[in-house]
């Protein structure tokens, strides 16, 4: 999403601390952690995370959920497999289930996502308790993702591939945010 930006490592520590939900902390320390965008995410059900109880050591979502059409997998750290595994032990096993589960039913009764729309009020709730607001929004979750992979490596194809892109060019703007480096060097030019 234009305009949004990525949170410090300091927000996100905020952030997580201050939420209880089981299920805010999985969608933000998932969407930290793995970059996914937010639909990406809600359509992620427990046998994507999960197997008879047991975390996966990727997470990947299937082809036909992604913006281009094309399946990802992305590896789970030690902080997203405990989360997972916390949301897994409050909702059951069930791999049909939905992993963000809306207190909402379908037709026949059974539990549907939290939709695009809830995932984004209930993030940008969170995100006024550590007195941010404007430029955040679900993507900033991915754009944090963006922007700590580019910190560890200084790559941007690595940073591309962790993203999904099929072109640079959309992994440029994701980092566009960190004008200060390049306003640094054009002063110290001469």
């Amino acid at each position: 999403m234009k305009g949004s930006r990525p949170l410090t490592r300091q927000q996100v520590k905020g952030l997580l601390a201050l939420t209880s939900s089981i299920r805010e902390q999985t969608l933000l320390t998932l969407g930290f952690c793995t970059g996914y965008r937010i639909s990406e995410l809600l359509s992620l059900k427990v046998a994507d995370v999960s197997t008879n109880g047991i975390i996966h050591s990727h997470v990947t979502v299937k082809a036909a959920n992604t913006k281009t059409k094309t399946g990802r997998s992305v590896p789970l750290n030690t902080d997203a497999q405990k989360a997972l595994r916390r949301l897994v032990d409050m909702i059951g096993t069930n791999a049909r289930s939905p992993l963000f589960i809306s207190r909402k039913r379908d037709k026949n009764g059974n539990l549907k996502a939290i939709s695009r729309q809830q995932a984004h009020d209930l993030l940008k709730a969170l995100f006024a308790k550590i007195g941010e607001f404007g430029n955040v929004s679900t993507h900033t979750l991915r754009k944090t993702f963006a922007a700590r992979i580019y910190e560890q490596t200084g790559k941007l194809e690595i940073v591309q591939i962790a993203l999904g892109h099929k072109s640079i060019n959309s992994t440029i703007s994701y980092l566009a945010f960190g004008n200060d480096d390049l306003n640094r060097a054009i002063m110290g030019v001469m």
